[in-house]
């Protein structure tokens, strides 16, 4: 099912104004006889952004249901607890079950939100923990570098909003921002440990992409890759999960590399000599159909217009 949306509001109308942001964002006085807002908002069940131009004054008691990252131009003071701030000096978060007092005043502010039974999973195959339960300690980033880092990173996804109705564009920044947002802001628990299982996974990757690639042309599965680097195939699949950038599972990574081996022989063939099929069963393929649906995909053209230059 695709639950993808791309929504945009606005209103001049202080009423309208008002009932459309209490309907969005709980408790809201606009402070103003006159109060114009806009919103775009683009996303999906677990993830959006979000962008909000304030053309007025306003005060805003929101009770969060999920994980928001807010940042914005002046003129957007906060309070959650005893803790306060503006979101145009600094970054930070609004959790399940906190409450937010903001003062908007004349300000766009960008807002990246995730579910937070979805940012758990994430956290949980990034850091191959399944005790983690996402949740942080703290409002703010963890140092100036990495919340500079995070800015950029929204400012790239930003660049991508127009290519998110795209399933896999809208994974590729959710996946981005997820990082980046683990990164700069202080997830609960002792950091060193997460760090060391990030690092164990990402090394499981790499010995596995490469195992892959250097085995490809015998009749492998996924199992042989998950013993080759010693874990265990569920192990290996998380480690792509959290790592994957050409494939986010072991059996796409495999068979994109055996696509890659048969692209190579289709241009060094002699088309006297061998067919498109004798070369899909070299690599794997039974099923030619299949085998030149994938070739198109990737490389745009026919696997017999290779074969035939």
């Amino acid at each position: 099912m695709n639950d993808f949306f791309d929504s945009r509001v606005r209103t001049d109308d202080a009423s309208d104004t008002m009932a459309w942001l209490r309907a969005q964002y709980g408790r809201v006085d606009v402070l103003a006889d006159r109060a114009a807002i806009a919103e775009h908002a683009v996303g999906d069940a677990v993830f959006a952004l979000r962008h909000l131009t304030w053309d007025c004054r306003a005060k805003v008691v929101y009770e969060a249901d999920r994980f928001f990252f807010a940042t914005s131009t002046p003129g957007y003071a906060w309070r959650i607890g005893s803790q306060s701030g503006d979101y145009s000096v600094e970054p930070g978060i609004v959790q399940p079950g906190h409450e937010l007092v903001g003062r908007p005043d004349r300000t766009d502010v960008q807002l990246v939100a995730f579910d937070a039974e979805w940012l758990t999973e994430a956290a949980r195959t990034i850091y191959g923990d399944e005790t983690l339960t996402a949740r942080f300690d703290g409002v703010g980033p963890v140092s100036r570098r990495l919340r500079d880092y995070w800015l950029q990173t929204v400012r790239w996804a930003l660049t991508q909003v127009p290519l998110m109705s795209e399933p896999l564009v809208r994974a590729h920044v959710r996946r981005a921002l997820v990082a980046a947002t683990f990164e700069a802001f202080p997830l609960a628990g002792d950091p060193r440990e997460r760090r060391a299982s990030a690092l164990e996974q990402a090394s499981v990757y790499a010995a596995a992409a490469t195992w892959i690639d250097d085995h490809v042309s015998l009749p492998i599965t996924v199992d042989d890759a998950a013993r080759a680097v010693n874990t265990s195939a569920r192990g290996l699949r998380r480690a792509f999960v959290a790592n994957g950038q050409i494939a986010s599972t072991p059996e796409a990574y495999l068979a994109a590399a055996r696509l890659s081996a048969a692209h190579a022989d289709l241009v060094a063939a002699d088309p006297g000599v061998v067919s498109v099929v004798d070369i899909a069963a070299r690599w794997g393929f039974a099923d030619v159909d299949a085998f030149s649906v994938a070739y198109r995909e990737s490389y745009r053209v026919a696997p017999q217009q290779t074969l035939d230059r």
